[in-house]
Formats: structure tokens, sequence, C-alpha cells
């Protein structure tokens, strides 16, 4: 998760050529556009939430494909890429439009902190500032789909990240698997938030860049429930109808990749997420996910990453995947948050990973407090956990296990 070489571009030249008119006959040509997103959920006067390059308001970048503004009734797929640590937005820029060149598909690529971990920070209990998730699962969710035309549906639907963004592109996937079809970690770092090894390696990267902040800061004890609902191994049962594609190198350096100074901490770096790349991919493969691993050679760098993204596209960010289950697991130690066609809220924060698992027309669950779950009109159950109950009419979905085409 060392520094990127980050290229910044004034927003205003980032334009791949200039855009002909339609009755030109040609389309205009794929563009970048971006935004500013301002939230209380994310106060960048703070660890979690600093931005690049001294930023003080959080942006989203887009690529628009090709056409886009020739055809006003066409949707598109949809990919979100998240940026690794000690970058943000501009990470991406302007490498991507190479990397996605000829996608008819939207990208968002959001700012994430420069060490924001894509999640709520514990905070000694207090569960935020920053609060990523619903900032990027919530608002960011909500204004793209009201500024683009996104196909609906989960099958068009995929996000993907790099190192600490691959993280991100996990939890992410676990917590939303109703929108997210497709994720795909490149050097995902860590798949596992409550091995040791991933306590140490954020302990010691905070301290050696200065940052006011530990992993207990930002995860709580590693035994605890906190740490493991945000866990992408610990939600594993929630990766059950999802697609995903996870590589990483072997810390041996590629023959065509250079050797940085930083080059015995990028091996490191790769080595320890290579290590723990296969436990996830059979944690969640054993829940039923559909899981494409990856190993190749190299270290913890951009040659790797832009490799990897060529080998995602051919492996297709948008293949069929079920559409609405009727049966499904999930986990969650979240106050609040969506479970496939379900919404629910706890009266009080959880203490223990709750457990909601659906069958039909039954739905049970483990753990503790008051919930309220509720869904399309008239769905609505109140109940206190651990329970097993038939649901409302309101609340079954119609389709079955099937592919979203």
């Amino acid at each position: 998760m060392r520094a990127p070489l980050v290229v910044l571009l004034a927003l205003a030249c980032l334009a791949l050529a200039p855009a002909l008119p339609a009755s030109g006959g040609q389309p205009s040509p794929a563009r970048f556009e971006s935004f500013e997103l301002p939230s209380p959920l994310v106060d960048p006067t703070t660890p979690g939430a600093e931005l690049e390059n001294g930023r003080t308001v959080p942006k989203v970048n887009v690529l628009l494909p090709a056409g886009y503004d020739e055809h006003p009734r066409r949707r598109y797929p949809l990919l979100w890429l998240l940026h690794g640590a000690n970058g943000g937005t501009d990470t991406w820029l302007p490498g991507i439009a190479d990397l996605a060149a000829g996608l008819q598909a939207i990208l968002i690529m959001p700012d994430g902190g420069t060490f924001g971990m894509y999640t709520d920070w514990w905070n000694d209990g207090a569960r935020g500032n920053p609060a990523w998730i619903p900032y990027h699962l919530e608002l960011l969710r909500e204004t793209t789909e009201s500024r683009y035309r996104i196909r609906p549906e989960r099958r068009w639907h995929a996000i993907a990240g790099i190192s600490m963004g691959g993280q991100g592109a996990l939890r992410y996937g676990a917590l939303l698997p109703g929108y997210f079809g497709s994720v795909v970690g490149f050097s995902a770092a860590m798949p596992d938030m409550q091995d040791e090894g991933t306590e140490n390696g954020i302990n010691i990267i905070a301290a050696a860049t200065g940052r006011d902040a530990d992993y207990e800061t930002i995860f709580g004890p590693a035994a605890d429930a906190w740490a493991e609902g945000h866990s992408p191994k610990a939600l594993a049962p929630n990766y059950r109808h999802t697609r995903i594609y996870v590589t990483s190198g072997d810390g041996v350096n590629c023959p065509q990749d250079p050797e940085g100074p930083g080059i015995a901490l990028d091996t490191l770096t790769e080595t320890t997420i290579n290590g723990l790349q296969g436990p996830f991919a059979a944690a969640v493969r054993a829940e039923g996910a559909d899981v494409t691993e990856v190993t190749t050679c190299g270290v913890h760098t951009f040659g790797v990453w832009d490799r990897a993204f060529a080998a995602a596209r051919a492996w297709g960010f948008w293949k069929p995947v079920p559409k609405r289950p009727r049966e499904w697991v999930y986990r969650t130690v979240a106050t609040e948050g969506e479970m496939w066609d379900l919404r629910f809220r706890f009266d009080e924060p959880p203490t223990v990973v709750a457990e909601f698992t659906r069958s039909g027309r039954t739905l049970a669950a483990t753990g503790q407090g008051h919930v309220l779950i509720h869904g399309r009109p008239g769905c609505w159950v109140n109940a206190e956990l651990p329970f097993e109950l038939e649901l409302p009419p309101a609340c079954r979905a119609e389709s079955t296990v099937g592919s979203s085409r």
C-alpha cells in the first residue's frame, strides 16, 4: 500500500477528444467528468477521511463511454473503482482511459480517504467519523443512480479496487449483495481483517506514515464483533450468489516491472496479501460463491494491477448472476442496512454479529436485539432476535433464483 505515482491533471483537460455532434455521424468519444460530494458522514479534517493533496471536499470522477451523449435513452453497465491507500480518486487518472478503452460502461471512481479503509471507524465505540460505508453505499449510490443512465439489476453492477480499495470492494460486495453482482479484488489488502498479519500491517503502515490511528481505532479489537462484521472473510456467507475475482502477485517481481526504492516493502506487502487470498477464496467458495482466484508474478505495484485489470476484463465484469434469490444468508454488525430486497434497522447498535437466513417463505435470525425489517409496500416485520418466522406475502420476492439477463 505504498504511495502511488499519482498523475494530477485538471479535469477540464481530461476529455479524450472534443465531443462531435450527432449529426456528424461520429459518436462522441469516452470522456471524464467530475463532481464534488460533501457529506457530514466523512469529515476530511479527521485521520480517516483525509484526502489526497490536501483537498477539503471529497469528489467523484466518472468515465462515460463513447456515444453516451448521442443515446439519451440507452442505459449502461456500471463499474465502481476504489483506489488504494495514500491515494484518491485522481489515482485512476488518466491511465484508466486506456485500460477501459472500448468498455461500453459507466465507471465511477470515488474518494475513499488516503487511509479510510472503506469502513465506518470504530473510534472506541462511536462507530463513525468517518462513516465511509453509508457515504458510498447510500449517498454515492443514490447520487450516481440519479445522475447517470445505469442499467438496473445486479448483473450490471460490478465493483473493483486495488490494495485498500480491493479490501473495500470485497467488503461492499458483501454488505450490498443485492446490488453488486460481481466483485473484483486487485491485491486486496486484506481479505481477513481478523488475521494477526492484517492487524500488524495496518499498525506498521499507520506509524510509518505518521497517522493518528491504529488498527483498533478503525476496527476495534480483532476478536470482537466490529472487526468480524467488517471482515470480508467473516462475511463469506453473504457472497453465496456473487461472482468474485481475486488476484495478487506471488511476491517475486515480474521481469517487465522495474525495481523501485520501495521494492522490499512492496514484496512483503504482496506476499502477505497473497497468503490471505487463498483462504478467503476457499471460504467464500465453500459458501456457494462463484470464485476465480489468480496468482501471478509480481509485487505491490501498478504494473501488476494494470495487467490484472485486463485479465478481469476477459473474465467479464457483467456475466449473468442470480437476480433475486429466495434463499440466502446475510451476516452483519451494522445498525441498519440492506439485505437483498429487505432493509433492516436495529433499535440499538448490535454488540454481536447477527445472521439472517432466508429459505423461501421463512426468515430466521441469530444474534441479539430488536430489529425492524421492511421492503416493498406492505412488507414489515418487527422481531426480537433470535427468531424464525414466515415472511408476510408482501415481503416475498416474486422471482426465484435465476440469471439476470
